[in-house]
C-alpha cells in the first residue's frame, strides 16, 4: 500500500504557532506541493520509523528553543476534533514527573483498537500467549505503554533518552524507548476515552513475508539490548510462544496466521544467529542500512525551550509514512508506518 497523504492531520497544521515537518521516506517521491508550514526533508531513503522521527525531532529543535512536547502521530490515525481541541490545554496543563502521556485508540468502526501494550518479559509473554495481550496488560499495568501510532513525549525527556534507536527499522522502536523510560524512572499517564483517536491499524505490516521476518529480526535485536533485564531465556520463550501461536492457529483453519507467527520465528531465530543480518535493505522496500540509520538518526542536541510550544512533524516512509509535527504550545511528533 502507499502512503497516505497528509491532509487528514491538516488541522494540527492550523493549531496556534505550529510548524510541520514532512519526513518523505520514499526516495523517488517529491513533494513539491505542501501546505503552507510544511517543510519537507527528502532524499535519504527509507530509513524507517524511529530514525525517520529522529530527523525530525532534530530539524524542529535545531532552530530555535525547543518545544515542551513532541506528538508522534502515525500516518494511518485520525484526530478527531474534539480531541484536536482539547490536545493543547491537555499537553499545557500537565506537568512533571510525567513524561509520556498515551490516548485511547478507537479502530475505523469507532469501537476500542488497540493502543497499549506490555513490556515484553517471559511472564508477560507467556501470559499473553495463554490469556491475550489484554490480560497481560491489566496483569501488569507498571508495564504498560503506548503504542507507536500516536503519542506524546517531553522533548526533554526524548532527548535525554537518546531518541529513537536506529537499530530498529520497522518494528519495537516504541518498546525499546519506552524500555528505557522505564529503567530511568520516568512516568507515563493515560488520557483516557474522553480523548480518543482513530487509527486503521496494519498498514506496516500487511500480509508480506518479508515483514513478519524483520518483525522477528526487531525482536533478537530488543533481545540483546534488553538482556540485562530480559534475561538469556526470553528469546527461548519468545520462541516457544510462536511456535504454540502457529500450531493453534493451523488447527484453527487460520493458515495464513499460522504462516506469520512461523515467518517472525524464522526472522527471531535468523537475528540471533545473524546479527548483522538486515533483509529490508536489499528487498523492495529498499531500507537504509542500521550503519546509515545510525548516521541520519543521531539526535543533534536541543536548545533549552520555550515549555509552551507544541511541536509535530510528518514523515512519509516507502515501508511506512512517518510524521513530526513541530507546533506551538506543545510538541508533537507524527509518524506511519505504510508498506508499499
Amino acid at each position: 500500500m502507499r502512503s497516505h497523504g497528509i491532509t487528514e492531520h491538516l488541522p494540527l497544521v492550523n493549531m496556534p504557532d505550529c510548524r510541520v515537518i514532512l519526513v518523505e521516506n520514499d526516495r523517488w517521491t517529491r513533494n513539491c506541493s505542501v501546505p503552507d508550514g510544511v517543510t519537507v526533508l527528502q532524499g535519504h531513503g527509507n530509513v524507517g520509523y524511529g530514525t525517520a522521527v529522529n530527523m525530525a525531532v532534530s530539524y524542529a529543535t535545531e532552530d530555535g528553543p525547543a518545544p515542551g512536547w513532541l506528538l508522534v502521530v502515525n500516518s494511518d490515525v485520525t484526530i478527531p476534533s474534539e480531541t484536536q481541541v482539547m490536545l493543547p490545554y491537555l499537553l499545557a496543563a500537565t506537568t512533571p514527573p510525567v513524561d509520556v502521556i498515551g490516548f485511547a485508540m478507537r479502530g475505523s468502526d469507532g469501537n476500542h483498537g488497540r493502543g497499549t501494550a506490555v513490556l515484553p518479559t517471559w511472564k508477560t509473554n507467556a501470559y499473553t500467549a495463554v490469556l491475550g495481550e489484554a490480560a497481560a496488560v491489566a496483569r501488569w499495568p507498571e508495564l504498560r505503554y503506548p503504542i507507536g501510532a500516536f503519542f506524546a513525549i517531553r522533548t526533554e525527556t526524548f532527548h535525554r533518552l537518546g531518541g529513537f534507536d536506529p537499530s530498529y527499522w520497522l518494528y519495537y522502536e516504541e518498546t525499546d524507548l519506552f524500555a528505557r523510560l522505564y529503567a530511568a524512572g520516568g512516568n507515563i499517564v493515560w488520557a483516557g476515552d474522553a480523548m480518543p483517536v482513530m487509527h486503521a491499524g496494519g498498514e506496516s505490516t500487511g500480509r508480506s513475508g518479508l515483514l513478519y521476518a524483520e518483525l522477528g529480526r526487531s525482536a533478537a535485536v530488543y533481545a540483546r539490548r534488553h538482556r540485562h533485564v530480559l534475561g538469556r531465556s526470553w528469546p527461548a520463550v519468545h520462541a516457544a510462544t510462536l511456535s504454540v501461536l502457529a500450531t493453534r492457529k493451523l488447527a484453527a483453519g487460520r493458515p495464513h496466521d499460522a504462516l506469520r507467527a512461523a515467518r517472525i520465528f524464522t526472522g527471531l531465530m535468523t537475528g540471533l544467529t545473524r546479527p548483522g543480518w538486515e533483509p529490508a535493505t536489499s528487498s523492495q522496500w529498499a531500507a537504509v542500512s542500521a550503519h546509515d540509520r545510525s548516521r541520519l538518526g543521531r539526535l543533534r542536541p536541543a536548545r533549552p525551550g520555550d515549555r509552551t510550544r507544541l511541536t509535530a512533524s510528518d514523515q512519509k516512509t516507502g515501508v511506512g509514512t512517518h510524521r513530526s509535527r513541530r507546533c506551538a504550545g506543545a510538541p508533537a511528533t507524527s509518524t506511519r508506518r505504510t508498506a508499499r
